[in-house]
């Protein structure tokens, strides 16, 4: 029986130093050749997850942005894009410009919209001073915004606050070390949605996927997949919910629990 396999990416598939160990990346070679699917859904843009499938091509599919744009790494084109309403992207972007850390992101890149540069350092960021050109230039080409609080309260605040706008969104929070962040998408994007319609493109069914992941924006999948499956750095949420629990993302966690998995 074929099955599609999924992973989520920081704190799942990659170490913390941001790699991918080449066991497992030939591990999931082996099982693609044996009429597998291996997909990433991750809170990442495309382009950041591409990199890492240049010069080995382990990946099937890409789920980038929590679900909001899904690329073919073999047809080399997105099957699936949810850009967000520049309308409610204006709107939240004016509430919290002061308030805290704003990243929104196309396929590509990731864009910062505040003042302060602190979260900078970790990925390729292009930063925007003229708002307006730059929504007026991208309408239709917003996939997630990133809110970034120095306390769990103001993210939780912040949640709260957006669900009064009663926007079309989807809103998660995510813990990274000291940084609480909200993601928002379209209300219509999350990870299970991304994996249903890659599901339906390889002809597989829910009951048939592995998925692994650490954080809340992948509870709602690992709660509706075959096997959902938490890693042991995952937060306490994601292990109750959980099919099963493997070693960390520092140990190989993924590639521990698709040996065992596919050994039986």
């Amino acid at each position: 029986m074929s099955m599609l396999i999924v992973s989520d990416f920081d704190g799942t598939l990659i170490d913390d130093l941001g790699s991918i160990p080449y066991s497992t990346v030939g591990l999931i070679d082996k099982l693609r050749r044996n009429g597998h699917k291996f997909a990433v859904a991750t809170g990442r843009c495309l382009k950041s997850v591409l990199d890492y499938n240049k010069d080995f091509c382990f990946m099937d599919y890409i789920i980038s942005s929590n679900g909001a744009y899904i690329y073919d790494t073999s047809l080399k084109k997105a099957i699936y894009k949810k850009n967000l309403l520049i309308t409610n992207v204006r709107k939240i972007v004016k509430k919290y410009i002061d308030r805290s850390i704003i990243y929104v992101t196309d396929h590509n890149v990731w864009h910062l919209l505040s003042k302060n540069s602190a979260y900078e350092e970790d990925f390729d960021v292009i930063r925007e001073k003229d708002y307006n050109s730059f929504f007026s230039n991208n309408k239709d080409n917003i996939y997630k915004i990133e809110l970034y609080f120095k306390s769990i309260q103001d993210a939780k605040d912040c949640m709260s606050d957006l669900d009064k706008m009663n926007l079309k969104i989807c809103a998660n929070l995510q813990i990274d070390g000291s940084r609480y962040i909200v993601e928002v998408t379209h209300q219509e994007v999350n990870k299970l949605q991304g994996v249903i319609k890659v599901s339906k493109k390889v002809k597989c069914s829910l009951d048939e996927v592995i998925a692994f992941g650490d954080g809340y924006n992948d509870i709602t999948l690992l709660k509706n997949v075959g096997y959902g499956i938490a890693l042991s750095n995952a937060l306490d949420d994601v292990k109750k919910i959980a099919y099963d629990v493997t070693l960390d993302n520092n140990n190989k966690g993924v590639e521990e629990y698709l040996i065992k998995h596919f050994s039986k």
